[in-house]
């Protein structure tokens, strides 16, 4: 089961190390105010769990279907960085790799002799553009870490991650601290979040211990336009 906290139970706790909980604590602090703290803690941390595995711990995937003739599609909604593009074409799974924007050119000339099977991708602003343009119906799974989503009330539930709502809760209080200018709590809030960092680091790490980390020849094949030939290389 895991372990999770609401955005009121994070907040009581950051008014309980900031001694905040006093009417007059409360206008000079409100609740409006520590959420938008609490909200940007949350950030914070999954910036520091996202550089490190990004894959390992927040993961989706999103199916595009390609048309004939178009090589530009909407990346989804919630979309923050890209993983992995993958492309099921003719019954062959293959990885896709990204374009230079040299190399566009070449790909997207319309005398250029190919399948019609994109092999490349680039992302351009909130979308995504595969080429060689498709001359078929063809589908495109993006695997991509997911923007991270904030709290809208008091009652949502956060996975803490094994109780890293302290990390989130020294972030917030080191705020509280600041507008205060409570400097010795600053230096506290500072200093445990500080302590945090490689267990933070090694949390990332160590969520897959099964396999090792190993080289990929993504250069398998003869060129870009036979590699959806050779399929998952990895």
């Amino acid at each position: 089961m895991a372990l999770t906290q609401t955005r009121e139970q994070v907040r009581d706790n950051v008014r309980r190390l900031t001694d905040t909980r006093g009417t007059n604590a409360l206008v000079r602090h409100p609740n409006t105010d520590l959420n938008e703290y609490i909200s940007r803690g949350y950030a914070a941390l999954r910036r520091k769990l996202d550089v490190v595995v990004p894959d390992q711990r927040f993961l989706s995937s999103d199916a595009i279907t390609t048309a004939s003739g178009t090589t530009t599609y909407a990346l989804p909604s919630d979309f923050d960085h890209l993983i992995s593009v993958d492309m099921l074409a003719d019954g062959h799974l293959s990885w896709l790799t990204s374009y230079e924007m040299h190399e566009r050119p070449g790909l997207a000339s319309p005398s250029a002799v190919g399948t019609g099977i994109p092999t490349t991708y680039r992302l351009r602003g909130s979308n995504i553009e595969v080429l060689p343009t498709p001359a078929g119906v063809y589908t495109v799974t993006i695997w991509y870490v997911p923007s991270a989503t904030l709290a809208a009330a008091d009652a949502t539930t956060f996975d803490t991650i094994i109780r890293l709502d302290d990390y989130v809760i020294s972030y917030a209080a080191l705020q509280v601290a600041v507008r205060d200018k409570n400097w010795a709590l600053v230096a506290e809030c500072r200093t445990a979040m500080g302590e945090l960092d490689p267990e933070l680091e090694a949390i990332a790490r160590s969520r897959d211990k099964n396999s090792p980390s190993r080289i990929v020849d993504e250069m398998a094949g003869v060129g870009r336009g036979r590699r959806h030939h050779r399929g998952w290389r990895r």
